[in-house]
């Protein structure tokens, strides 16, 4: 035999041998956890679509576009947007932005009108699609302008104020009872610390967080610059308030923020390869699951274009003081700048500023 086919001999036995090696590989990341189900169902088309509610529908979203004005009733079945009407509050330059449930008029929903300078109480009517919101109250605005976020607690709504940097406490029972707080550049949200009783709201323009004594009047400020910059998100939570970090045009720092009672505030860093240089923007807890100690986090790619709009869930310890892991998930429109999210029993919903689109997750992820 010549050494040719010697030679091709063995490499036929050489490639048999290797063959009869290949063996099934289970894998940890894909094996054993149910597929990702998720949808984007296209809104009306508008340059900004803002805030989401949930109703005493539970198959009936609110949203808020701003840029004209328009408040959308949103049907939606096991996340899938099915039906949406749109309905001009005020004229198309007023400007239609926040959205807060009110729990002294159960049903009925508080408003901004920022360039109108209102505040209004409505029956968006979520018992037919088609019927028309009705209007219930309207307040003025008494000083400043530019009512962006609002929140109702008690007889009184807490505004903020961004176009004039203020905050605003108003009796609604009472219009003549309200409260002007200057602030820094632009208050954003407004949330009640759940131990010691005080207001806070984040000033995206000025790496700092407000502190409201409503009782005695006295404000201070809180500095973010440890943490990060662009304090946006701010919400009520376990043991105080928690706010997410935006960072700058060009770079995100993935961080959470957490003030106590006494106003010590707790950096939490998320660690995931995608997740540690997010901008964050916006955040929910998981109010319908009290054992998972589940909080969702928007990044956003409102400020930097080159940042990822994700939606991201993060797992704290049973303590809620260090983060367990947090796993991310791309939203498939891109540079679309993520803004806000709702939280659900079944789902979890993100609107899509510049994209007119309603991004929705089935739970558990």
């Amino acid at each position: 035999m010549s050494k040719r086919l010697i030679l091709l001999s063995l490499l036929f036995i050489q490639s048999i041998s290797a063959i009869s090696d290949i063996v099934p590989v289970l894998s940890s990341l894909v094996d054993g956890r149910p597929n990702r189900y998720f949808m984007e169902g296209q809104l009306p088309l508008a340059e900004q679509t803002h805030e989401i509610i949930g109703t005493t529908d539970p198959s009936v979203v609110l949203i808020s576009q701003m840029s004209n004005s328009v408040l959308l009733k949103t049907k939606v079945m096991d996340g899938v947007v099915q039906q949406v009407r749109g309905f001009q509050i005020g004229s198309k330059t007023s400007w239609l932005h926040g959205l807060a449930n009110s729990n002294v008029f159960p049903g009925q929903v508080w408003i901004t009108l920022q360039k109108d300078n209102l505040l209004l109480r409505i029956d968006p009517k979520v018992g037919s699609i088609d019927e028309v919101p009705v209007i219930i109250q309207q307040i003025a605005v008494p000083k400043g302008f530019g009512p962006h976020c609002i929140s109702e607690y008690g007889n009184n709504l807490w505004v903020s104020l961004q176009d004039s940097s203020a905050v605003l406490r108003i009796n609604h029972a009472d219009t003549s009872d309200y409260t002007h707080y200057p602030a820094l550049p632009r208050p954003i949200f407004v949330a009640l610390h759940p131990e010691n009783n005080m207001f806070y709201s984040s000033e995206d323009n000025s790496a700092a967080i407000m502190q409201i004594d409503a009782n005695s009047g006295k404000i201070s400020q809180l500095n973010t610059n440890q943490g990060g910059i662009t304090p946006v998100g701010l919400i009520s939570g376990p043991k105080g308030i928690w706010f997410t970090l935006l960072g700058s045009p060009t770079q995100g720092t993935g961080t959470i923020g957490h003030i106590d009672a006494s106003n010590t505030i707790t950096y939490h860093k998320l660690t995931s390869f995608w997740g540690k240089n997010a901008g964050l923007l916006h955040l929910a807890f998981d109010e319908y699951d009290k054992t998972s100690n589940t909080l969702w986090v928007l990044s956003s790619s409102i400020i930097n274009p080159n940042g990822l709009d994700m939606l991201i869930k993060v797992t704290f310890d049973a303590g809620w003081t260090t983060i367990v892991k947090d796993e991310t998930v791309a939203i498939p429109t891109q540079n679309m700048k993520a803004h806000r999210i709702l939280v659900t029993p079944t789902h979890v919903y993100v609107t899509e500023l510049t994209a007119s689109r309603l991004f929705s997750i089935k739970k558990p992820l």
